[in-house]
């Protein structure tokens, strides 16, 4: 069918011709729907560089599922005019043209319908009253752009039973323009929610060169973003008009090198017959199509079918189904010739059987082949697009039984201007509600689009020519949209065993986070183990959590485990030990103190300062009693006490040691001609100095506790999924303080103590002194490095043992000698003795 426009020229008007006109079907009434539907699938011709005289336009291939939507436009004007509840005493009628997939004859149709002439005139109306008060039309979105920029400029109500574009939401530009069908920003929506539920975070786009479907792909690209689906890539598909396939191959080479596995179909008819054409040895590809990809089963043939295998197994967003009472057999009777003059079906029949038309007699037709037997059972039973189509003109019609109950504008048509009825048709239209053949409501919303439903299919394709599309789940559009899917009907392509898989990367599992490849996708990452301390108890997470304080990851690192809780208690072995030892030496303490008060009246006993040993006895008891503190549940008491307790108690102890040395020295100087030392002897001095170095540490004490004294503090860090229940210092400048005085205070012991060293040791401890000194200083320096090197509870351990063995050098060192001579050899415990060992120095001294 070419066509070819031109101009004639009048003193009145312009009218546009060409060689031939549109394909047309009509039927009078009082009212006239105007209807321009797709029925042919190719169109060629037509170039509108406009540098040259455009070629025609050539229209091919009439398609049996487009034809029905022509037949049902008719089965609802005649279920309308023969009701008596709808429009009653008025008749409706239509004017059908075809727009052979172009704008082009779109256009001249939608002025053929205006002027209701074949050979339109602009601005002009032909008939004493126009009739036409709306129009039905199209299915695509850019043949529906062109006729709304002619309906909308007159102010025509337009219903669309197939436009998904998201431009017609724009209710300045279009404001009569209405769409039975979900607008298209929905059907997004599905598309996200069905890779979101495969898991399908690759994917890749083809699109058709155009304006239209290349906003989509981008709209629908952002979305994926938004959603955490990467686009592999995004391909245009050439024209089929192109001279060269370089184009087309380019897409498909691009196909078979990309990892992803699904691939979304976003292109017209003819781009995607253009594009499975080529598709050979592409396999392994799940493809997901959209709404306007229900024309697959508009090619039967066995030669078409082989093609589609490359596309078992896809899914296909597709418009909700409903059933339209009646309707297959209206269609059999009007395609099999029981509707004359219908040029549509003619020349479908002429096209795909060979035969201008059907005419049944006792001899049968030559054209009731097979092949339309087959074509007519792989229409699908249910109706999608028809059903838009059959519910657009109940749309109109009810919009216009409104209007005819609310006013009488309809009660004397021949004399109402249409422009009258199509002016406050649009108001009715906008609030037009009734029930559909299932019970749901239909009507429009605010943007003209009405609310529904869409359908997911699983396309199969068999050898025996077969196409099948199950229905295996739907996707609810409200305000939380909700996807329904029975994995269990999906037969995937022959090639997957399962399902397909189409990711950038392998998925995380628990325990690991993923790090994102420099320069690549954001679904494109490495996995990476959490750290010490962190979980990932899902896949594919962004960041690892944080355990709790009192939890730790388990070996999986995929949740958080109870800590175990450790600190030196007295059930432990450590623990165990550390309390025996002390508490033997505590007894040993305890015999020698006893010892000392049982022979205090002695010489050895009173040679040595008799109540410096009761005080240093007493403090290395206390000592002793002090490493008790450390161990056990700490608490707040316990805390408080321990650091000062032991800080004291052995400052008492080493400036015990000290007097006892300055005792000494006092003694043995005293003895020498006219020594100043004499007058000291007998004084208390040694305990005067006992109290006021005391007192120094004390200071330090009460300074701590006042001003940050030690809590109760937790270690999670020190010890692998164990919290270690210890005693915070405070303030370590205090703690190092107060060591740091009991040190220089033992230093200062051990020089005097080694310099009084060579004295007699029948009756002074200087040796003795020495030792211990030696013993304490030697711990004590060695206890720094191993308590800042100990984690967890070893560092109270290390504390202890440092407390231990010290005080028992004190013990040992000091009072292991004076009780051996009491105990062992008394002989040597006596005044004698200790006259002898002084005559001796005596001498040594002259």
């Amino acid at each position: 069918m070419p066509i070819v426009l031109k101009a004639k020229h009048s003193r009145h008007s312009c009218d546009l011709s060409s060689d031939i006109s549109p394909y047309s079907y009509s039927r009078d009434g009082d009212i006239i729907f105007g209807g321009i539907m797709q029925i042919f699938v190719y169109a060629a011709g037509g170039n509108q560089d406009f540098s040259q005289k455009p070629d025609p336009v050539s229209c091919f291939v009439p398609s049996l599922q487009f034809l029905r939507h022509l037949i049902v436009f008719i089965y609802a004007v005649e279920e309308i005019n023969n009701s008596a509840e709808i429009l009653p005493n008025i008749t409706l009628g239509f004017q059908i043209y075809d727009s052979c997939i172009s704008e082009v004859v779109a256009l001249m149709s939608t002025f053929s319908i205006l002027s209701e002439r074949p050979e339109p005139i602009l601005n002009f109306i032909c008939q004493k009253r126009q009739k036409t008060v709306a129009f039905i039309g199209h299915m695509l979105s850019s043949a529906t752009h062109t006729i709304a920029g002619i309906t909308q400029l007159y102010g025509y109500p337009q219903v669309s039973y197939g436009a998904l574009g998201p431009m017609f939401n724009d209710r300045v530009r279009f404001p009569a323009i209405y769409r039975t069908v979900p607008n298209e920003y929905s059907q997004f929506k599905a598309i996200i929610q069905l890779l979101t539920h495969f898991e399908w975070t690759w994917v890749g786009i083809i699109i058709s060169d155009d304006d239209s479907n290349l906003q989509a792909s981008e709209e629908l690209s952002k979305q994926m973003r938004q959603s955490g689906i990467c686009v592999s890539f995004l391909e245009r598909t050439p024209k089929p008009t192109e001279s060269n396939g370089e184009g087309i191959l380019k897409v498909i080479n691009v196909i078979k090198r990309a990892s992803a596995r699904v691939i979304i179909l976003y292109c017209s008819t003819e781009a995607f017959i253009y594009l499975q054409s080529k598709l050979k040895g592409v396999r392994k590809v799940t493809w997901i199509s959209s709404v306007t990809f229900n024309f697959i089963t508009d090619f039967p043939s066995e030669t078409n079918l082989h093609a589609f295998t490359t596309f078992n197994g896809s899914l296909a967003i597709s418009l909700h189904s409903e059933e339209i009472p009646g309707f297959e057999g209206f269609f059999s009777e009007a395609t099999l010739g029981n509707m004359p003059g219908n040029t549509f079906i003619e020349d479908y029949w002429l096209f795909n059987h060979g035969c201008p038309n059907v005419s049944l007699d006792s001899r049968g037709n030559q054209c009731l082949k097979e092949t339309y037997k087959k074509n007519i059972l792989m229409l699908e039973g249910k109706y999608r697009i028809t059903y838009t189509t059959y519910m657009a003109v109940y749309a109109l019609a009810h919009a216009l039984h409104d209007m005819h109950s609310s006013t009488s504008l309809l009660t004397n048509l021949p004399n109402v201007f249409s422009g009258k009825i199509r002016m406050k048709l649009n108001h009715y239209l906008r609030n037009v509600h009734l029930r559909t053949s299932s019970g749901g409501v239909f009507r429009f919303d605010e943007n003209g689009n009405i609310p529904g439903i869409f359908d997911i299919l699983n396309w199969n394709v068999f050898e025996n020519g077969t196409i099948t599309r199950t229905q295996v789940g739907s996707f609810l559009i409200s305000r939380v949209p909700q996807l329904l899917i029975d994995d269990s009907k999906i037969t995937w392509n022959p090639h997957f065993h399962e399902t397909p898989f189409s990711m950038c990367s392998i998925p995380c599992s628990y325990g690991f986070r993923i790090a994102h490849q420099i320069g690549q996708a954001p679904c494109c990452f490495d996995c990476i183990p959490c750290s010490d301390g962190e979980i990932a108890n899902k896949t594919n997470m962004e960041n690892c959590w944080i355990c709790p304080e009192d939890k730790w990851p388990n070996p999986k690192k995929d949740k958080c485990i109870q800590r175990t809780i450790d600190f030196v208690s007295y059930g432990s072995m450590l623990g165990d030990t550390l309390s025996s030892i002390a508490s033997i030496s505590l007894v040993i303490t305890v015999a020698v103190l006893f010892v000392f008060v049982k022979f205090r009246r002695s010489p050895i006993v009173r040679a040595n300062d008799r109540t410096l040993s009761y005080i240093l006895l007493l403090s290395i008891m206390l000592s002793f009693l002090c490493s008790f503190l450390f161990i056990g549940y700490p608490v707040k008491v316990t805390c408080m006490l321990r650091q000062v307790a032991f800080g004291f108690i052995f400052t008492v102890a080493v400036s015990s040691v000290l007097g006892k040395t300055v005792t000494i020295i006092i003694a043995f100087n005293a003895i020498k001609p006219n020594s100043t030392f004499k007058k000291w002897i007998g004084t208390r001095i040694s305990i005067a100095l006992v109290f006021l170095i005391s007192f120094g540490e004390l200071c330090i004490c009460i300074i701590w506790l006042v001003c940050s004294p030690p809590f109760v503090d937790t270690d999670t860090k020190s010890v692998v999924g164990t919290i270690i229940i210890q005693c915070n210092e405070g303030s370590f400048a205090a703690f190092y303080a107060m060591i740091s005085y009991i040190g220089i205070l033992a230093l200062f012991s051990f020089i005097l103590a080694f310099i009084v060293r060579t004295l007699p040791a029948s009756f002074n401890d200087a040796q003795c002194i020495t030792f211990s000194m030696l013993v304490f200083c030697s711990v004590w320096t060695s206890f720094i490095p191993i308590y800042l090197s100990s984690k967890g509870k070893y560092v109270v351990a290390v504390e202890i043992f440092t407390i231990l063995t010290s005080t028992g050098g004190l013990l040992l060192c000091i009072f292991a000698p004076k009780c051996y001579i009491i105990l062992v050899q008394p002989e040597l415990n006596s005044r004698r003795h200790l006259l002898k060992a002084e005559l001796h120095t005596f001498h040594l001294k002259l």
